[in-house]
């Protein structure tokens, strides 16, 4: 026996179809049959709240059971699968944008700074070449100036020697000038004319003796002040290379500090860049794990989805059957049919394609 659910106007001015259930408008100014269902209102794949209620009904007819079950139980777990993941998703989402934004905006301040360092460095580096190169040139100044001072005091140590030299020569012919002298006057008595002559010659040889003693100690006072403006001299170029030497040990101390200072910055640096790659690592993987959860939530919603597919093409189904089983008791209920005209329109009511 075949059962006929007969449709029922809801009274409450509430759409008929159970998933919605939202309020009718009126029928209109000029009056007219009150809306059962919703007039405009369409579902995903263009059905009306009307067909879906007609789909409900089969699959209820064909199933001996509400099909609003099922349906509801599928939705029911699509809804609630998909408002666990609506809000966690999205706080990932935010968390992780955010967290990229600022790992891309400390990674890009720790690049400057690296940068900023290694520009210092590189600079520091050239000041230190800068003052090393100095401190060769001026080292090597002062190694020239005290070598010529050595050779200056070399040539003067020389000619004060050859002075004395000289002097003590001259000394010696002057003894010898006034010991021929006594000996020329022991021997005036013998011959006067030779004794003159010899005096006169004496004289001259102790003068022209004493003119060079006396030239070679000027030479010797000229020499010496020679020297002693040669020893000052070498004397002020060796404070003064003490001065530039200590000078350069300074600023090299100093720039030796400040490029230590700079490679533990550039240290810190790469260290908390380190941390940084670390923690987008961290990130990544998290990310790893939310999107293979979101792949299985999309997996579970498309099963759903498959299932729902699945009870729509039964209702369809039942739909067909119902509409068969209608046609077939009204073609039995049809009076003052012969029994061949009623196998007839059974047979056509059997064999007619209702999948439009």
């Amino acid at each position: 026996m075949v059962d006929v659910v007969v449709e029922t106007l809801e009274t409450d001015a509430l759409c008929g179809f159970s998933r919605c259930r939202a309020p009718l408008p009126p029928p209109g100014p000029r009056g007219g049959r009150p809306y059962a269902y919703c007039p405009d209102r369409t579902w995903p794949g263009g059905k009306t709240c009307k067909q879906l209620a007609a789909a409900q009904d089969a699959l209820a007819e064909a199933l001996g059971t509400s099909a609003d079950t099922g349906v509801t139980a599928a939705t029911s777990a699509f809804t609630t699968a998909a408002g666990r993941l609506t809000d966690p998703l999205t706080e990932v989402l935010a968390a992780a944008t955010a967290l990229r934004d600022t790992l891309g905006a400390e990674l890009d301040a720790a690049a400057a700074r690296v940068a900023e360092a290694e520009e210092t460095v590189a600079h520091e580096r050239g000041l230190r070449q800068t003052a090393e190169e100095a401190a060769t040139a001026a080292a090597a100044e002062a190694r020239r100036a005290t070598d010529h001072a050595a050779e200056v005091v070399r040539t003067a140590t020389a000619e004060v020697e050859q002075a004395r030299v000289d002097r003590d020569r001259a000394l010696a012919s002057a003894e010898a000038a006034e010991v021929d002298r006594a000996a020329a006057e022991r021997a005036q008595a013998r011959a006067e004319g030779v004794a003159a002559a010899e005096r006169e010659r004496a004289d001259t040889l102790v003068q022209e003796e004493r003119a060079t003693a006396e030239a070679a100690t000027k030479a010797l006072a000229t020499a010496s002040e020679k020297l002693a403006a040669t020893r000052a001299e070498r004397d002020a170029a060796r404070t003064a290379h003490a001065d530039l030497r200590r000078s350069v040990d300074e600023e090299l101390a100093r720039t030796m500090a400040r490029v230590d200072e700079l490679s533990a910055e550039l240290t810190r640096a790469r260290a908390r860049g380190d941390d940084v790659h670390s923690e987008l690592t961290r990130a990544r993987t998290r990310l790893d794990e939310m999107s293979a959860e979101l792949t299985q939530a999309r997996a579970r919603a498309d099963s759903l989805t498959a299932d729902l597919t699945t009870a729509t093409a039964t209702a369809h189904q039942a739909a067909d059957l119902r509409a068969r089983t209608t046609a077939l008791r009204t073609v039995l209920l049809t009076p003052d049919l012969d029994p061949e005209q009623l196998r007839t329109r059974l047979l056509a009511e059997l064999l007619a394609d209702r999948s439009s």
